[in-house]
């Protein structure tokens, strides 16, 4: 009201749009997203440096780590909360097929974990990283606790169990309506999920795998309204700001506040499962990432032989066709990371760190780069897995 601003609206947009928007004009902030989008913003100068001096004064009270500056040190962005990510376990789904309830990530390997998808139903809702930061973050942070190579191979057989969505949201609701056992969830939606099941659905942070999320506010470059846009930013700040995002969205306030207090009880938990996420390292392969991700285990085509590559799998094994030691030869065989035809050079290439730094920094130079290395990856899975799919059936 001080500054003017008697309406707000919020639009959820996919942050591949947000660059362009930004120098559009058509919106005046941004809210919410991760801090490697914002750093990407204000690198390629799409973010209005804050100048407003209330905000300025405020901001000062929070934590380095929580801001993000541009070349000549001008505040880009800033955190206003932090959160934690972890998962949604549906417990009458989990009772319902004799599940034991991971404990970690890697649990999904477990033979037990996958026998829902003999009965057809996945045990997994999981949103595409490329329209979910939730799921991106979990993405980088398997790949970072287990390695790059067992990383992979824990994604592919998590791909296998999964049913792909494209939102956050829609994995929430199916882990809390008990279509899935398991959705990948920050813990506002891993809260909401509990109170809307009535208890049935619970959220968890996975033992030593808590990844902290701190969720960011910025100021469009080409914004029609700076003044009140960093207003906004202002109350979010404030003390009444703070007490409503912990509210809302189960966040711990930036900022000293009192009366938030019902938040802290979630984070006793956090305290000692969290774990030291490398944002850095997940920026510099981002983007190969989730073209990696979504080709040899989204898509659709490729999803199809992988379900039914680990459906025959687990069908053996629990008929004692295929021992244990057998079963995690062919989870490193069918989830190793593959050896592309790189797009530029026609050299086959295994996707390692490096090669994937070296995607990244392409896909940034030349956008189209990335359907091209998506398509190579595409037919190095297909072969593979059509490959380990007749070996299977000839078993």
């Amino acid at each position: 009201r001080e500054y003017g601003v008697v309406d707000i609206e919020f639009r959820k947009l996919d942050m591949a749009l947000w660059k362009d928007l930004a120098v559009s004009g058509e919106v005046d902030a941004f809210f919410v997203g991760e801090i490697p989008v914002y750093s990407y913003l204000c690198e390629k100068g799409a973010l209005r440096p804050m100048d407003l001096s209330e905000l300025l004064s405020i901001a000062g009270e929070v934590s380095d780590e929580f801001k993000g500056f541009d070349s000549e040190g001008r505040l880009c962005w800033i955190g206003v909360g932090v959160a934690v990510y972890g998962y949604i376990v549906h417990n009458g789904f989990v009772d319902r097929h004799g599940i034991a309830v991971p404990e970690q990530w890697i649990d999904v390997l477990r033979p037990e974990f996958g026998r829902a998808v003999l009965a057809g139903e996945p045990p997994i809702s999981f949103p595409l990283p490329s329209k979910s930061g939730t799921a991106k973050t979990i993405i980088h942070g398997v790949l970072q606790k287990y390695g790059w190579s067992r990383g992979w191979q824990v994604l592919t057989v998590l791909g296998a169990l999964s049913r792909f969505v494209d939102s956050s949201e829609r994995a929430r609701d199916e882990a809390t309506e008990g279509i899935v056992a398991l959705a990948p969830a920050y813990i506002g939606y891993g809260v909401y999920a509990e109170k809307v099941s009535g208890g049935t659905a619970k959220f968890i942070i996975p033992r030593g795998e808590g990844i902290l999320y701190i969720s960011p506010a910025a100021i469009a470059r080409e914004t029609k309204h700076p003044r009140e846009a960093q207003a906004f930013i202002l109350w979010l700040l404030s003390d009444e700001g703070q007490r409503k995002i912990a509210e809302l969205f189960y966040y711990i306030p930036v900022r000293r506040v009192s009366g938030v207090e019902f938040v802290m009880k979630y984070y006793e938990a956090l305290m000692e499962n969290a774990y030291e996420y490398d944002r850095n390292l997940a920026k510099k392969v981002e983007s190969a990432v989730i073209a990696y991700f979504e080709a040899a285990i989204a898509d659709p085509d490729v999803h199809q032989v992988l379900s039914a590559i680990w459906m025959k799998a687990l069908d053996k094994y629990f008929k004692g066709e295929l021992g244990s030691e057998e079963l995690s030869k062919l989870i490193e065989e069918l989830g190793s990371p593959l050896s592309v035809r790189d797009p530029k050079t026609n050299e086959v290439v295994e996707f390692t760190i490096e090669y994937a730094t070296e995607v990244s920094k392409a896909i940034s130079e030349d956008p189209a780069f990335k359907d091209m290395f998506a398509n190579a990856v595409k037919v190095a899975a297909l072969e593979r897995y059509n490959s380990v799919l007749a070996e299977l059936e000839k078993g």
